[in-house]
Parts: structure tokens; C-alpha cells; sequence
């Protein structure tokens, strides 16, 4: 019984140690209660020390990746403002014919100017910049196939022609007229806000106005990404009648080899063969790329839509846009206006009235060019900025801006 009365005496005592001062009661006056704080202490000191060390890692990352990044934009810049001085050199009058061997002519604007050459990638410091410069006056202009005063402008027939031609819908005229008209009346196989966009989710309107950039093209009815980027989605039967492709009929538009072994340095370049220059003036057809963005363009002068800045450049045009000028464009016809060209760059529109007799379709083209687009790419490190502007170079009026 002593034993017993003993125990529970003992376990009543720990019972309201316990209840009083908690589980480290247990812990005074033993060896292991210092270790036991110690270690507590260091494992919480290394979890937040571990925490420091991972938020810090990622705090340095991006701090380089933003810098990496102020640096790529700065550098784009510089290009964009490269390119700007090149457009202004050649409305001066500046030749090329040291850089790649052939004359130009301060009233024409054609593919041996200095703005179209292509240009190596220079390289920068941990970097590189690349620079291209596209002629918008090569397109047929969107935002002026209607205005505030007339119903249906001659850029609508080409861009007619331009759809039945690439074997997409006709109809995309017709929307893309109802888009930039002033009123909310439907073409025959248009459409516009009330009887169409504003039932879309989400809904919206025609803009009846004058297109903001290219890609307002994707906002028309049954337009898909696979046409307007060119991936498909038209009539696939005259998709496969297309042959003898080629990439572009600019001719060569290459820096002269020695030139460019001077440009960059690079002593180990690889000259291109006389045959693939040969190739290269020779090849003529229908251009590869089926992207809409090649072909069209929004900016211009869209009050007067006969003002010189909507006018398609008949030096610079592509196969698929001259083909589009009228429906009796057939391929000969159009090889042979390249042809010429890249003989003897067209010094005026009158040089294929024996082609073209039309003269209301005379009167919307050019031998000049105002509207250019400048593509700037700059790498830094593993960060790459690329900004495009579109730019009128007779009047200095910045259209477009995007950097990314």
C-alpha cells in the first residue's frame, strides 16, 4: 500500500507541475535542455536563412533579366532611329551602288535603294542588332476602300481580285469595305455591327473608320488566324495549283561581298555563288508566303484616297499584289513588269501603259514610296526586344509602335 500511495502522490505532483508550468518542466535541471533550444534556434535560424538565400537568387535573376532587358530596348531603339536616318538618306538621294553595285535614282523607289538592303546582323556587345526596312506603299491600302466620300474606292476591286486570286472568300472585300465605311449599311456579303459583330461574345462594332494597325484584320467576320497568318483555311484545291513558288522577286538585294566582310569583320563569310545570284534575279512567280500582312496595309492618307501615299509602288510590289490590279493581270503579264524592273527600275507609271491601259488603275500607282515599316531586333544575352514602327518618311508622321 506504501508503494502504491507513493505513486500516486508522485503522479498528482507532475500532474500539476504539468497543468502549472507546461512541458519543459520536465526539462529543468537536465543536461538536454540547452541542446533541445539550441537546436530548435538553429533549424528555424537555417529555414529562414535558406528562404533569404532562394528569394535573394531570384531577386538577382531578375534584377540581370531587367537590366538585360533595359539594354535590348535601348539597343532597338538605336536601330529604329538607324533606320529613320537611312529612309531620310534615301529620300537625299544617297547611293548604294558602293554597297551593293548597282545605280539609283533619287526619283524612284525601288529595291536597289539603300533602305532595302539586307543588312547582316551587327554584333554588340554580349548582343547582336538587326535591322529591315519593308516598303507599306508595295500594299494595297485597306483603310481606303471606302471613306467619308466615296462608296467604293479602286482599292476595293484590287483587294477583290487579291482574295479570288489566293482562292480565299471573295466576301473578306466586302467586310473589310463594311469595316472602314463611315455607315452601318451591309455590303451584299459584308457585315457589320448591329447585324453581326455586336451578337459575337464578346460583342463589338465595325469600326468605320480607318484601320489602327494590320491586325485589326483578325476582328472580321470568319477571319481565322490559319488565313490571315497564312497557315490555311482557304480553298486548298487552288492552294495545291500553286507552284514554282519563290521566296520574293526583289531581286538581289544582298550587300556586295567584299562590303560586307568590311561591315562585320567576319573574313570567313560565305561568299554566294554566281548561280545563286543567277537564281536569284532569274527567279520570278508567285510569292511563297500567304500571310495578309505581306499583301495589305492600313496607313496612308485616308480623306483623300488619291493622295500619293495610298498609290502601290510598281517597283517594289509583289507578284500576288501586281496580279491584283485587274483581272486581266495574267502571269505573263506580271513577270514581264518584274522583268523590266529588275533590268531597268520604272522611272515613271507610263513605262506599262502598253500593259496596262486601264487608266483609272494607272492613277493608283507609283514609282515612289512615303511609308515604310522599320523592323528593329536587339539580343542581349538571352533577352531579345524587337520593335516595329511604320513611319512616313516625306512628312515624319510615326504610325505605328510596338515593342516586344
Amino acid at each position: 500500500m506504501g508503494v502504491i500511495t507513493a505513486f500516486r502522490r508522485n503522479y498528482e505532483n507532475r500532474r500539476l507541475a504539468l497543468y502549472r508550468e507546461g512541458v519543459l518542466c520536465y526539462l529543468r535541471g537536465s543536461s538536454g535542455y540547452v541542446l533541445i533550444i539550441v537546436l530548435i534556434i538553429t533549424t528555424l535560424l537555417i529555414s529562414i536563412a535558406g528562404e533569404f538565400i532562394a528569394v535573394a537568387h531570384i531577386n538577382i535573376r531578375y534584377g540581370q533579366r531587367l537590366k538585360n532587358r533595359l539594354r535590348a530596348s535601348y539597343l532597338a531603339k538605336s536601330g529604329i532611329q538607324v533606320g529613320q536616318f537611312i529612309l531620310y538618306a534615301d529620300l537625299k538621294g544617297a547611293s548604294t551602288e558602293g554597297l551593293t553595285g548597282k545605280p539609283t535614282n533619287k526619283e524612284t523607289d525601288t529595291y536597289n535603294d539603300i533602305w532595302a538592303i539586307d543588312f547582316p546582323s551587327l554584333p554588340m556587345e554580349e548582343g547582336s542588332l538587326s535591322l529591315k526596312i519593308s516598303d507599306e506603299n508595295s500594299k494595297i491600302n485597306l483603310s481606303v476602300l471606302a471613306n467619308e466620300f466615296t462608296e467604293r474606292t479602286k482599292y476595293y476591286y484590287f483587294a477583290q481580285n487579291f482574295f479570288m486570286n489566293m482562292g480565299l472568300p471573295i466576301d473578306f472585300a466586302d467586310s473589310a469595305h463594311d469595316w472602314v465605311d463611315i455607315d452601318d449599311s451591309r455590303s451584299p456579303y459584308g457585315a457589320e455591327g448591329p447585324d453581326y459583330y455586336q451578337s459575337l461574345t464578346p460583342p463589338y462594332t465595325a469600326k468605320n473608320n480607318a484601320m489602327d494597325s494590320i491586325d485589326e484584320m483578325l476582328l472580321l467576320k470568319d477571319m481565322t488566324p490559319e488565313i490571315y497568318y497564312g497557315h490555311g483555311g482557304g480553298n486548298t484545291e487552288a492552294e495545291k495549283s500553286e507552284d514554282n513558288l519563290v521566296k520574293d522577286n526583289r531581286g538581289n538585294t544582298s550587300l556586295d561581298f567584299d562590303k560586307l566582310v568590311e561591315l562585320t569583320g567576319d573574313e570567313t563569310a560565305e561568299k554566294p555563288s554566281d548561280r545563286e545570284n543567277n537564281l536569284r534575279l532569274t527567279a520570278i512567280g508567285k510569292e511563297r508566303s500567304r500571310s495578309l500582312a505581306d499583301y495589305f496595309t492600313v496607313y496612308g492618307a485616308r480623306q483623300d484616297y488619291t493622295s500619293e501615299f495610298n498609290k502601290i509602288n510598281i517597283n517594289t510590289a509583289s507578284f500576288r499584289v501586281l496580279s491584283a490590279l485587274t483581272d486581266k493581270m495574267t502571269p505573263d503579264i506580271v513577270t514581264e513588269i518584274i522583268n523590266r524592273r529588275l533590268a531597268q527600275p520604272f522611272k515613271s507609271v507610263e513605262e506599262i501603259k502598253d500593259l496596262i491601259n486601264d487608266q483609272t488603275i494607272l492613277d493608283r500607282l507609283s514609282v515612289r514610296s512615303s511609308i515604310f515599316k522599320i523592323v528593329s531586333t536587339a539580343t542581349v544575352a538571352d533577352t531579345e526586344t524587337k520593335i516595329t514602327m511604320v513611319y512616313n518618311r516625306n512628312i515624319r508622321q510615326l504610325f505605328y509602335w510596338c515593342e516586344e
